[in-house]
């Protein structure tokens, strides 16, 4: 098979002048370049990088290949002799020397003797003159008798960011000057004092050429990317050997779907967390490439960047459209199963059930909140997914408001967790993202697919949890006498069940509780405030003393079905549900204006009326002694037929008790007489 390669290829990739251009060349040597991983993660090859020689059949020049394409190697598709089709392409230089790193390319041949007799290529040819940069035409045709053209070097192409604010840190000096070129004798000079932090020099400041995030690697100078920020961490604090200092870090994507963690420490961290803002475009210049830590860095990058004091970050103020706003892997539920414990994955799933949001202490004393919701997709598979912090108040909430109203739906998570207790679960990290509803392709054949197919398809739980707190399933409709025969409860975890009954009695002597309204993070405090004496309240929790207070519910409420009696309470937004006023207007009414008709008539209101309650019961401890206490999560009040239906459905449970115990008696019975 003949090979005709790309004549003058070389001249025209080293130049700059290669844009359209899809040079075929032959790889002439590959070199194998080991680059120490700190992180110790991501397999043991993840620091492996290829240097190739690439030859036009007149000259060759040392190119790198893009670690994403380093299975072709591996798998002996691309060796030494094969024939290619460079695809994308950027030529850095790098110490004087031009470096043509490859992102993506084309084998046509996998092997082939050496065409023609490339000879390095160079800098300067002989006589001083420089090598022709004229751009070939197909090999087919005959050669142009056009005079050549001169083309200007890459470092000084016209794809700079446009004039805008450029946020630089600032920096003590630019450093001593570089050292003197070897036939120069002269000893070096520092600048004087004057010219200090007056900015680089001119050529230093020639806008550099934009390339692709997955053609970034320390060997490159200087560099420029043009990316979108999906992320943001928070700026956080830390001690080590070295002393105490500051750290943050955020997500770049660029178009063509390259993804990095770029770090910023101590100053630098000060200079640039203000003013980077998630979703927006940036020109980022200047950094430090270094091997990511894969252990906290799950980007499909083999590197991450660290900013320092000359690293220059330019808002892009015309959005740029071809860059998504996030980039997702998403997987199967089923395929979580053979993942290793602390993977980190995106998932898209169906909400079928979302529990309340919960408090625990953590082992340093510190309380967190935790929300538990159950995920559904097409594998027929579901899985628990558990939000911590801000997630159950913000996603959170909103996904326990639309799965209250009968509504289903679909949740994209970036960067979740999957661990292996209680089965297989999934939870949230503080790089996690949740998009509700999404506008994505696989969203809506999901949704599609959950609508005619899968809303009645049983599925396969991998979560061990998942059925016992489903407020869905069967086994969570109970009685009151059940709560004690079955120990709910009294587990490690909290038990979430469904109990039709009537409110029989209702403590009035402290139906409220004084709260602290002051805001922390983006919800309020609401611990208990006490009066101070002088007409304000203090909170013990904050430390400060406030103006006024808020009346917050705390309910005790007796109900009472056809097996028995339990006390509930019923906090803030389910108190408001079932009184029908707020807690401050029922203690006006009652100690302010001293309406006590008005406040028994309200009360009377809600007695003897039954109501579905959704109750969460978990045992806790009072002094010396261990009591389960039930709390309702969800209340809504029956009417007319639903009454009617759900009272046949009580009748079948119990029925179905009565039976069950009557099965053992008579099977015990049988075994004591001997039949059995």
């Amino acid at each position: 098979m003949a090979v005709n390669l790309t004549s003058g290829a070389i001249s025209i990739l080293t130049s700059g002048e290669s844009k359209d251009l899809k040079p075929v060349l032959q790889v002439t040597d590959i070199r194998l370049i080991r680059t120490q991983n700190p992180s110790g993660g991501g397999g043991e090859n993840s620091g492996d990088r290829y240097r190739v020689q690439l030859s036009d059949g007149s000259f060759h020049q040392q190119g790198m290949l893009a670690t994403q394409r380093n299975e072709l190697v591996i798998s002996q598709q691309l060796q030494k002799g094969s024939v290619v089709q460079l695809t994308e392409f950027v030529c850095n230089t790098i110490r004087e020397r031009p470096i043509i790193i490859i992102i993506n390319l084309n084998v046509i041949m996998e092997k082939c003797d050496t065409i023609g007799d490339p000879k390095p290529f160079p800098l300067k040819l002989p006589g001083g003159d420089t090598p022709s940069l004229t751009r070939p035409l197909p090999p087919t045709q005959s050669p142009s008798n056009q005079p050549p053209t001169t083309v200007n070097d890459t470092r000084f192409s016209n794809q700079a960011p446009p004039p805008g604010p450029v946020i630089r840190p600032h920096a003590n000096s630019y450093g001593p000057p570089p050292p003197p070129a070897a036939n120069n004798r002269m000893p070096p000079v520092q600048p004087p004092p004057m010219y200090a932090n007056r900015g680089p020099m001119a050529k230093n400041e020639a806008p550099p050429r934009i390339i692709p995030i997955a053609a970034l690697n320390p060997y490159q100078g200087r560099w420029t990317i043009k990316a979108r920020v999906t992320s943001k961490g928070e700026l956080r604090r830390y001690n080590n050997a070295k002393g105490d200092g500051k750290v943050f870090s955020f997500d770049l994507l660029d178009s063509d779907g390259g993804e990095i963690r770029a770090t910023c420490f101590n100053t630098v961290a000060d200079t640039f967390y203000n003013q980077i803002e998630v979703g927006k475009v940036y020109y980022l210049s200047k950094g430090t490439l270094k091997p990511a830590q894969k252990a906290f860095n799950h980007l499909k990058n083999d590197f991450e960047i660290t900013l320092d004091h000359t690293s220059t970050a330019q808002q892009c103020f015309d959005d740029d459209t071809s860059i998504p706003h996030q980039q997702f892997h998403f997987c199967l539920i089923s395929e979580v199963e053979e993942m290793e414990n602390n993977t980190v994955l995106d998932v898209i799933g169906v909400v079928t059930n979302v529990n309340p949001t919960s408090s625990i202490t953590r082992k340093n004393g510190n309380e967190a909140q935790k929300r538990t919701i159950f995920l559904k997709d097409m594998s027929l598979r579901s899985i628990e997914l558990t939000l911590w912090g801000d997630f159950c108040n913000k996603e959170g909430q909103t996904l326990q408001e639309m799965s209250d109203s009968g509504e289903f739906p679909i949740l994209a998570v970036k960067s979740a967790r999957a661990c292996d207790f209680n089965g297989k679960t999934l939870t949230s990290i503080v790089s996690s993202q949740l998009s509700i509803n999404p506008d994505f392709p696989e969203a809506q054949k999901l949704k599609t697919w959950f609508e005619s197919v899968g809303k009645n398809t049983p599925s396969v739980s991998m979560s061990l949890n998942s059925l016992s707190t489903s407020s869905t399933h069967p086994d969570s409709f109970k009685t009151i006498s059940q709560i004690k025969d079955e120990k709910l409860g009294t587990s490690e975890k909290p038990d979430y069940i469904t109990i039709n009954a009537t409110i029989w009695h209702m403590k009035l002597e402290n139906f409220y509780y004084t709260a602290c309204p002051i805001m922390v993070g983006e919800r309020k405090c609401s611990k208990k405030v006490v009066d101070n004496g002088d007409g304000k309240w203090k909170c013990l929790k904050c430390d400060k003393v406030v103006d006024e207070c808020e009346y917050r519910y705390i309910l005790q409420l007796e109900i009472q079905d056809h097996t028995g009696s339990t006390w509930v309470t019923a906090f803030q937004e389910i108190g408001e549900e079932i009184m029908g006023f707020s807690a401050k207007d029922l203690h006006d009414m009652r100690y302010e204006e001293q309406d006590n008709d008005k406040f028994t008539e309200t009360v009377r209101g809600v007695l003897h009326n039954e109501y579905c309650f959704k109750l969460k019961v978990k045992e806790e401890s009072w002094g010396d002694e261990q009591r389960v206490k039930s709390s309702v999560v969800k209340v809504e009040k029956i009417k007319g037929r639903e009454v009617f239906c759900l009272r046949i459905r009580s009748v079948i449970v119990v029925v179905e008790l009565v039976l069950h115990m009557v099965f053992i008696n008579f099977k015990d019975l049988c075994c004591d007489n001997g039949s059995i």
